[in-house]
């Protein structure tokens, strides 16, 4: 069944690039009139042309130095080579980006990912492919953003509505485990492939995509089972469409699909198990699931206002392997809207709705969580802007009797926990103020305020310990002095944070000017920062920080820089005194041609 499933999706995938290519050779013929000769003359004059052949892009490499006693385990001496290269060919526009490390090289350990990458994504007309280190996204419920060594292509032929993507290589190359190998973890080699269709005619569009992923079980010698890391198979279908239901009025669905297969070794689906459908076709292993979600969306606008509904749904255990993470086992329901006042200068948006989650109804306890947040941003005029924000998470979880589940509730539990809440709210208030709009010495005024509160409450009773409130003040001001090529700016930071009946508080202020020199081909720059932190017991904690920066622009092309942070941390209590340090210096030189 395994082979079988394996070869009709081999199939697919086959006769879709043939179908593609087909339809491009034909729009290609289409859209040319074939001329031998001319073509060679034209091929002639574009050799002889300047522009034939011409690149550009530029690279960066960064030297950093290490030295310090805080114990933060990082290298003394570490670089990173990375470039952007554009090349055009004949018309054919070929970009290029590499990213090397000194990291990337080392034996002694491995990673399902080198931190080294190398990438080519060349353009012809409506052709773009992606050669190397990439990666592409198809729906959030199959494939996205995943790592992938390999080749892929955009198709968007100009005169089609129709959008193609297709994508083949290796997701994580096999890691065998070894005990100094860090927190690396042991991988299997992982392939995969996929290929995604689109319509769209301006007022309707459509799109399917499938992925499949696959872990090779003999790319790994040793079994590493009892790390709980079993070889893997997936495939991931994709639905989503936009329909416009009357003026103004669009409705966009989402509709996902995974089989994920946890362990490619369990026995085979037989003829006679009631397992059916998708999952045995697509998986054909008792270790095989399928999951299903759906996310659709209602909007209305009218001229500078909107009002939308969504709804969302996500199975438990949700997963494909084209990403990295999801959220499974929820369900949201959210109500939107936003409006425009007085020509722009106020705007209002806010969204409320409702999350829970338990949805197979196995879990000990359900949660119910209401979500709501609203900003208003207005102009008051050239000078006075602002900006208010206030949201709200609120989570009731309600565990089952335990006569109910009895198996899954501890002999522990109390009667007071079977009504649990935690709420957390924040806000945020922002303003900025030109005090003086002079061309040459322009000066400039900021105050943020924040408040963050949060507090748990069983039994309708707020216990100690289990509150927090957290309030910051910022405040900064910066002087310009464009003829001198100057600009000093000073800011001064205060937080009151109170948690599980400790107060704690942290200030300080920050210094920085920044200057150019040499005709404004050179770039300095110094900023000094002290902050300090008391707390009930006695604790005082003081923080001295500086940074240097300078840089040297030299022929327009040629870009040196260097960058010193230094860093000392002192500690006074009832436990005695500590000190640490930490300083880095970074140099870069960038080349742009």
């Amino acid at each position: 069944m395994r082979g079988h499933t394996a070869y009709i999706m081999r199939k697919y995938f086959i006769v879709i690039a043939c179908l593609l290519f087909l339809q491009m050779a034909g729009l290609y013929t289409n859209a040319q009139n074939i001329d031998i000769e001319n073509a060679g003359k034209n091929i002639k004059a574009k050799i002889k042309d300047k522009k034939f052949f011409k690149i550009n892009g530029g690279v960066n490499l960064s030297s950093v130095f290490y030295n310090g006693n805080a114990g933060s385990g990082r290298d003394p001496f570490s670089y990173i080579l990375s470039g952007n290269v554009s090349m055009r060919l004949y018309g054919i526009s070929i970009p290029a980006s590499f990213t090397f490390t000194n990291r990337g090289f080392s034996y002694n350990y491995s990673y399902p990912h080198l931190p080294n990458r190398l990438s080519l994504h060349p353009k012809y007309k409506w052709v773009t492919g992606h050669i190397g280190d990439i990666s592409m996204s198809f729906s959030p419920y199959s494939l996205s953003g995943v790592l992938i060594t390999g080749v892929g292509a955009d198709l968007s032929p100009k005169k089609s509505k129709f959008k193609y993507s297709m994508i083949y290589g290796r997701l994580q190359k096999a890691v065998a485990y070894k005990p100094n190998n860090g927190n690396t973890l042991a991988t299997y080699r992982r392939m995969g492939y996929g290929t995604k269709i689109g319509y769209d005619n301006g007022a309707y569009k459509a799109a399917v995509s499938v992925f499949m992923a696959k872990d090779y079980l003999n790319s790994l010698e040793k079994k590493p089972d009892s790390l709980q890391i079993y070889p893997q198979q997936n495939t991931s279908i994709s639905f989503e469409g936009s329909l416009p239901l009357i003026k103004n009025l669009v409705l966009k669905t989402e509709y996902g699909i995974s089989v994920l297969t946890k362990d490619l070794r369990a026995p085979k689906i037989s003829d006679s198990s009631s397992v059916k459908g998708l999952t045995r076709l697509l998986g054909g292993r008792l270790s095989s699931s399928l999951y299903k979600a759906i996310k659709s969306e209602l909007s209305y606008t009218i001229g500078s206002s909107m009002l939308g509904v969504g709804f969302e749904r996500v199975d438990p255990g949700y997963q494909t392997l084209g990403a990295y993470y999801f959220t499974n086992d929820i369900q949201n329901i959210t109500a939107i809207f936003a409006q425009s006042l007085f020509k722009g200068k106020i705007n209002l948006a806010g969204n409320v709705g409702m999350q829970r989650d338990d949805l197979d109804k196995r879990k000990s306890g359900t949660s119910l969580r209401n979500v709501g947040s609203f900003n208003l941003s207005f102009v008051g005029s050239k000078r006075f802007t602002g900006s208010v924000s206030y949201s709200n998470f609120q989570t009731f979880t309600n565990v089952k009797q335990q006569f109910q589940y009895i198996n899954q509730l501890t002999p522990f539990t109390n009667l007071d926990t079977l009504n649990f809440r935690q709420l957390s709210q924040n806000s945020n208030f922002n303003l900025n103020y030109v005090v003086s709009q002079n061309k040459d010495k322009p000066k400039n005024l900021n105050i943020n305020m924040s408040v963050q509160d949060s507090y748990d409450m069983q039994g309708g009773i707020i216990t100690k310990g289990n509150a927090s409130r957290f309030y910051n003040f910022a405040g900064g001001y910066n002087v310009s002095n464009n003829p001198k090529a100057m600009n000093i700016s000073s800011a001064f930071n205060l937080t009151y944070n109170k948690t599980g009946g400790t107060n704690s508080i942290i200030f300080g202020p920050t210094v920085s000017i920044n200057k150019k020199l040499l005709n404004k081909k050179v770039n300095t720059g110094l900023s000094v920062s002290y902050n300090n932190t008391f707390s009930p017991d006695k604790t005082k904690a003081s923080v001295m920080a500086f940074r240097i920066n300078g840089g040297y622009v030299w022929k327009k092309k040629h870009n040196f820089g260097m960058n010193a942070v230094g860093m000392t941390r002192g500690m006074k209590g009832p436990l005695g005194k500590k000190s640490t340090y930490d300083f880095t210096e970074t140099i870069t030189y960038s080349y742009s041609f």
